[in-house]
């Protein structure tokens, strides 16, 4: 400010010599528009002011009315001479305008540079976002559906970030393991069942899987088309004291794979216990389907057993009861044991106990 002055009071002194107001006035109007100036002053030798410029501003913003009290409450005050002789002085005070406008124009940069920068920020963090969630996603989604279906088969598939790709090996091997363990789980659960359901010796259905298969049948109404055979070894006891029991295991053995072979897939056969057979069988249509299967299975039991070069024969006996003259699994049963007993005592070997009661050899 006080170089501005000094230009000034070079510059109005002619003027100021020459007491030529108008000049003075054009100088001082061209400055006060020109440069950052509140007001400005010229003031003669003998007391009278000359020209004097003001420049006003509505509504100052407080930031300028304290800059302005700060650093323009003084004058800057030149004294204007020409030829050593002094003809008057300047008095010029400055206003903050210029300090202002760069001070806004510094916070408008702030500010778009915040806002660019939140933008870019906000951009690159939901790049990251997005990035994440892709690498997280097949986790979620895969981890849920091995939750809900129980399905360990199911691996993590690979990531793009190493961090996840660390996890997703370390699950998966867990995965292997759960697997694993799932398998031998179920290994020994259908080892156990199939124990529970089946004779150790001849590994055909036991009992209780005989009772369940033949409680079946009726609910699902089938007695029409089935018949049920009890099996009883004629000789069993002699072979067990004649050959040991060894041999006694290996005719039982043979019995059961010669039943099976004479048999149709879809019927039913059995062990019940000792040397006794039971036998479902299915799509009966008369007697005469009875009488054949009857015959078939005793014709396989014909040919001997070789054990430890013996031959040993073996036979047995089939009675037969139809499931439609029985009102009940049990009601069977006993017609069909009774239906056995009976056949002992014929040359045929097999007995087929009719309807209402009654015994006939069909």
């Amino acid at each position: 400010m006080s170089i501005l002055s000094g230009s000034l009071a070079e510059r109005i002194q002619p003027a100021v010599v020459f007491h030529d107001t108008y000049t003075i006035q054009k100088i001082l109007t061209e400055y006060a528009e020109q440069y950052p100036i509140h007001s400005i002053q010229v003031i003669a030798t003998n007391g009278e002011v000359l020209p004097t410029i003001h420049h006003h501003q509505n509504a100052l913003p407080f930031i300028q009315y304290l800059l302005d009290w700060l650093y323009f409450r003084e004058p800057v005050t030149v004294q204007i001479q020409h030829q050593q002789q002094n003809f008057g002085q300047l008095v010029v005070y400055g206003n903050a305008s210029t300090h202002v406008s760069f001070f806004y124009t510094i916070l408008l940069a702030l500010t778009i540079s915040f806002i660019l920068l939140l933008a870019l920020l906000f951009w690159s963090a939901n790049a990251v976002y997005r990035h994440l969630m892709k690498a997280v996603n097949p986790l979620v989604q895969t981890t849920q559906t091995i939750s809900t279906n129980k399905n360990y088969q199911l691996r993590l598939p690979s990531s793009e970030i190493s961090e996840f790709q660390e996890i997703n090996r370390v699950v998966n091997e867990l995965l292997d393991k759960i697997e694993a363990s799932t398998r031998a789980l179920q290994h020994e659960n259908y080892q156990l069942s199939h124990q529970a359901r089946h004779d150790g010796l001849t590994q055909l259905p036991n009992r209780e899987y005989f009772h369940q298969m033949l409680a079946q049948s009726f609910a699902q109404g089938a007695q029409d088309s089935i018949a049920l055979l009890f099996i009883d070894n004629d000789n069993f006891k002699e072979i067990n004291d004649r050959h040991g029991h060894a041999a006694g295991d290996a005719v039982l053995l043979e019995m059961a794979k010669r039943l099976r072979q004479a048999l149709n897939q879809h019927d039913f056969v059995s062990r019940l216990g000792g040397d006794e057979f039971a036998i479902i069988v299915k799509n009966i249509e008369d007697h005469h389907d009875l009488i054949r299967i009857s015959e078939n299975l005793l014709h396989c039991c014909r040919q001997p057993l070789i054990f430890n070069h013996h031959p040993i024969y073996f036979s047995f006996s089939i009675g037969i009861a139809l499931a439609q003259s029985a009102s009940s699994p049990e009601m069977l049963i006993n017609n069909a044991d009774m239906a056995m007993y009976k056949a002992k005592q014929l040359a045929q070997h097999w007995y087929i106990f009719a309807e209402h009661g009654r015994m006939a050899k069909g």
